[in-house]
């Protein structure tokens, strides 16, 4: 199934070949169910992890699910995981640590000579990118434009600040969240984060705040890594019933105002001009989105 730039509330990381988790994340709600060869796999199973990652995005897909596999990078296990999960059924793959455009570029390349080797219709599977390096934040804006095939891009926390130092949290989050959600606005292309860690998912209050600030900021989505955050990602990146009646009424003024050759006007008492219409427009086809 192809993944919907416009439905990425939820990316939940599972550990290919871990049956209990795959098919509770079937079970679950998230948009993208992100099979990973690296981060949750060890060295040792890295090759029975890409086995099983074959036949479970095989399956995802049957399902109607949107299925991506997070690769590893290394130059000694990306061939060969690329090899293995690049055929038809795979959605995505997402993409860790990319520190430059070459770098995405290149991947991008070989991902077109597997389709092409194995019949399938060129530039099929997209790309979700992770910064995960102060090298990469710093490149971000051309890392954004590096692939056609790239639709959504967010930071790896967790690994970003370990490799700047400072805590996991707002602080040293905010101008990394902001450099990327500013590098993909730009690039047309999804913004995923929060100002928070992946980890917490039992203080769900707190995890709510976080994706409630990070929609107030302008991102989509976020990455996750339990079904508790699923729900939580998926009803706070949401349209609100509240938004989406304001939407349509902005909506309906603007065509009450066209006929009569108006641009600007005042409703409800703010003043509307193409800006406000654009996001209210965004709005209605996030909600159409999420309503099917």
């Amino acid at each position: 199934m192809k993944l919907d730039p416009d439905r990425c509330r939820s990316l939940l990381f599972v550990p290919a070949g871990n049956k209990r988790f795959v098919n509770s994340a079937m079970r679950g709600h998230a948009d993208v169910i992100q099979l990973d060869l690296e981060d949750a796999i060890a060295p040792s199973q890295k090759q029975a992890a890409r086995e099983s990652a074959r036949m479970e995005l095989e399956t995802i897909d049957a399902a109607g699910r949107v299925v991506s596999v997070r690769v590893n990078v290394d130059d000694s296990l990306l061939a060969a995981d690329l090899e293995g999960v690049v055929h038809p059924g795979l959605s995505a793959l997402t993409i860790p640590k990319v520190e430059s455009s070459e770098m995405l570029a290149a991947i991008d390349q070989q991902v077109s000579r597997l389709e092409s080797k194995r019949s399938m219709p060129s530039g099929e599977i997209q790309l979700i990118a992770q910064i995960e390096s102060s090298k990469g934040i710093l490149n971000v804006r051309e890392i954004a434009h590096a692939s056609p095939r790239l639709a959504a891009l967010g930071i790896g926390m967790e690994d970003l600040i370990a490799n700047v130092g400072g805590t996991v949290g707002p602080d040293a989050l905010y101008f990394p969240a902001m450099q990327t959600l500013y590098a993909a606005r730009e690039a047309g292309v999804t913004p995923i984060g929060y100002l928070g860690s992946i980890t917490v998912y039992k203080d769900i209050k707190l995890f709510r705040e976080w994706a409630m600030r990070a929609k107030a900021l302008g991102f989509d989505g976020g990455f996750c890594i339990h079904p508790n955050q699923v729900a939580i990602l998926n009803d706070s990146f949401r349209p609100t019933p509240e938004e989406v009646d304001a939407a349509q009424g902005i909506g309906n003024a603007v065509e009450q105002h066209k006929e009569a050759g108006i641009g600007a006007f005042s409703h409800d008492g703010k003043m509307v001009d193409a800006p406000v219409v654009e996001r209210a427009g965004r709005v209605l086809r996030l909600h159409q989105s999420y309503s099917l």
